[in-house]
């Protein structure tokens, strides 16, 4: 009976001897798990109170990188300005902000593409540092009228904010040595949309085309309008369905658009402009001094030829 329970107090003991670093276990996890929390809950208070000390009244400085030589003051304040609102009494730490003005930029009609948007903070710097903006701008390509006004229009089509009169386009057009930087496109059928959608129509695609064309070439300088309100010969069959004007008041009868591929009836565009180049050469205007001059064809037609041409058909 004695060595009975002498083997089963042994068990006992066993027992307890394995239970014992369990139980420590489990008190150091519950511990540890206790203390995470407390710093978790701490560091929430931190940040909380840190974000509240650091928000400040003024905006911080908005900076555009890369701003394109284009860009005029006038236009890089307003995008500024637009961004400074959402920015204000905004603590340094609130990582909603960055988003909040990314948006706002997405929605910018000059803006086609955000890149990056970040606030940096150095020792030169207020408490609301600096917000570094880098976008990819949309770059005017021409001066299309609508409703008697002339928006500026990307080479996609995207119609832009900025809204000219027919007295103000020239000061727009031409920079300060008076050279053309933007032609304008006249006589498209579709009325201006909102600022930042594509103005469609193939009559204005056909006038961006050509101005597109136009832009790099030195002779061109002399073009300042396409106009294309006889597109697909909607107004008369037989007159050129776009018509260049040049800064003498003269015209310069192109005809169908770049991207036609009927050349049988007129000769290609690249034709068209080694006509114009040699006529630049020669003359130094691009309209041989004439009120007009015709490229559609195999030679170029001037006025004394087709006034011969008429009264020979009268006759």
């Amino acid at each position: 009976m004695g060595r009975a329970r002498k083997v089963k107090s042994t068990e006992v003991v066993t027992r307890e001897s394995k239970a014992r670093p369990r139980l420590r276990a489990l008190m150091h996890f519950g511990i540890g798990a206790a203390l995470l929390g407390l710093l978790w809950i701490g560091h929430g208070v931190s940040r909380k109170y840190v974000a509240e000390r650091t928000a400040v009244a003024e905006p911080p400085e908005v900076v555009l990188l890369n701003r394109p030589a284009w860009m005029n003051d006038a236009l890089a304040g307003r995008i500024i300005e637009s961004v400074k609102p959402g920015t204000r009494g905004r603590s340094a730490l609130d990582s909603d902000l960055l988003k909040e003005v990314a948006h706002v930029l997405a929605a910018e009609p000059w803006v086609k593409e955000v890149r990056r948007v970040r606030r940096q903070f150095g020792e030169e710097a207020n408490r609301a540092g600096v917000l570094e903006i880098d976008v990819e701008f949309r770059i005017p390509t021409a001066l299309v009228e609508s409703d008697n006004a002339f928006w500026m229009v990307d080479a996609e089509g995207v119609k832009l904010p900025e809204r000219f009169t027919a007295d103000e386009v020239g000061r727009v057009s031409l920079t300060a040595d008076q050279s053309l930087q933007l032609r304008m496109i006249t006589g498209v059928a579709q009325r201006a949309p909102a600022a930042g959608a594509v103005w469609r129509g193939d009559d204005l695609r056909a006038g961006l085309d050509l101005a597109k064309l136009l832009y790099d070439k030195p002779f061109a300088q002399d073009i300042a309008l396409i106009d294309v309100s006889n597109f697909s010969a909607r107004q008369n069959p037989d007159a050129a369905q776009i018509v260049l004007h040049t800064r003498h008041n003269t015209e310069i009868r192109w005809g169908r658009p770049i991207n036609a591929r009927d050349f049988f009836v007129e000769v290609e565009p690249v034709k068209k402009l080694e006509y114009l180049a040699r006529i630049h050469e020669r003359f130094g205007r691009v309209d041989a001094n004439y009120p007009w001059i015709d490229v559609r064809f195999d030679r170029v037609i001037y006025p004394a030829e087709a006034e011969s041409r008429q009264a020979s058909t009268r006759e």
